[in-house]
């Protein structure tokens, strides 16, 4: 304990002898601990963002539609009834939210343009809590009931269309015998999302879409919510056994793009750590033996005193330490100040939209993560120090004094 209070002192004192060298090397340890928090935190919150915001954006944590209507979404594949064992799913946890819609192809036309939309007749009541349609309007309202004989358009949609909130327009569909079906809709409310709903989707209520496909009950396709996305997998799974023929799908299945991008974004964090973890080894390993290098006469003579190689060896660790301890903590503290700093969100544009993510994410610290990071930086540098300490403590003395004097 005596030996290793006169070395403590002594291995930091010899820390900054160079003080340079020794402030880039900190600096280059501050920089990859802080680069990987912030990175590590500001990538998560994106491939959050993506995942709640294609949740919310009608896909939901799975659906549950005909055999066929994936690969052909058209009025002939819809549903007329649910087995017993999906209902009783449906409506236990951990299930918070479902709805029934009809989902076509369909063409609008005003006084001025046409374009082709995707029509969704939508269940008003039960689209709360499960989808962005109710909180999307920004001009009008949504459905008071589900009776209520109006469409809800796009801003992009009816600006294309050169209409806007009270016109009328024509929404025309195949129907369930084949011909063509037509009605004319009074435009209740514009509403706001991704550019890609915006310009092609419009909604109707449920009822009044199969009014005008003539399809009694059926419907297209079936969008239910989870408490927690953890069990999206497991929900789907048991739902698709008790399906009785309907095809069933998570979100992850219906979205693979978003998965994708998910994937992505945490293979790389995980390359950029080892890629932080690299540059701090070798920064680390190539200042360690600069110093020993320049310093082989002090221990010639330390260890011609007396000094025991292992005594050298816990010095050169203790230094390599020291400047590891306080580089990590100053990155691990300004990566959390800098993350605290946006957690009223950051805003990403509205080009943030056609990646799928939400325009504000909101960067979240993992402090599991954090314990990672500063354990395993102290970790692999003092690993990375034993090659340049060990290259000391066996030099003999009276070699490196010999070298030393010529």
């Amino acid at each position: 304990m005596g030996s290793l209070s006169l070395i403590f002192p002594l291995a930091w004192r010899n820390l900054w002898r160079n003080r340079r060298r020794s402030l880039l090397t900190m600096l280059a340890i501050f920089v990859a601990v802080y680069s990987m928090v912030t990175m590590g935190a500001f990538m998560r919150a994106w491939s959050r963002a993506a995942v709640v915001e294609t949740i919310n954006n009608l896909t939901g944590h799975g659906q549950i539609h005909a055999p066929g209507y994936l690969d052909d979404p058209n009025v002939d594949h819809r549903i007329s009834h649910l087995p017993s064992g999906v209902a009783g799913i449906l409506t236990r946890p951990p299930v918070s939210h479902f709805a029934r819609r009809v989902r076509v192809p369909a063409m609008i036309r005003t006084e001025r343009e046409s374009a082709p939309v995707e029509l969704l007749g939508i269940e008003p009541e039960r689209e709360q809590g499960l989808s962005f349609i109710p909180h999307a309007v920004v001009d009008g309202h949504y459905f008071v009931s589900a009776d209520e004989r109006g469409i809800l358009l796009g801003e992009q949609l009816a600006k294309r269309l050169q209409t806007r909130l009270g016109r009328r327009l024509v929404l025309m569909s195949q129907g369930a015998d084949g011909g063509i079906k037509e009605r004319g809709l009074k435009i209740i409310g514009i509403f706001s999302s991704q550019p890609d709903i915006e310009k092609y989707s419009v909604f109707i209520t449920l009822p009044q879409a199969q009014a005008l496909l003539q399809i009694g009950d059926d419907f297209s396709e079936l969008v239910y919510r989870l408490a927690d996305d953890q069990d999206s997998g497991v929900t789907a799974a048991r739902l698709a056994q008790q399906a009785g023929g309907l095809e069933v799908r998570a979100w992850d299945e219906l979205q693979p793009f978003t998965k994708a991008l998910m994937e992505m974004s945490e293979g790389s964090i995980w390359i950029w750590i080892l890629v932080s973890f690299a540059l701090v080894s070798f920064g680390l390993i190539n200042t360690l033996l600069v110093a020993v290098f320049e310093r082989m006469r002090e221990f010639g003579l330390l260890q011609a005193l007396g000094m025991k190689p292992r005594w050298l060896l816990l010095q050169l660790l203790i230094e390599s330490g020291l400047m590891l301890g306080l580089a990590t903590l100053c990155g691990l503290l300004a990566g959390m100040a800098t993350v605290q700093g946006f957690d009223d969100g950051l805003y990403l544009g509205v080009g943030a939209s056609y990646f799928g993510a939400a325009q504000v994410v909101y960067p979240r610290l993992d402090w599991a993560e954090l314990r990672l990071i500063g354990i395993s930086v102290m970790l692999m540098g003092l690993l990375a120090s034993l090659y340049p300490a060990f290259k000391a403590a066996r030099q003999v003395p009276v070699e490196v004094l010999a070298r030393a004097t010529n």
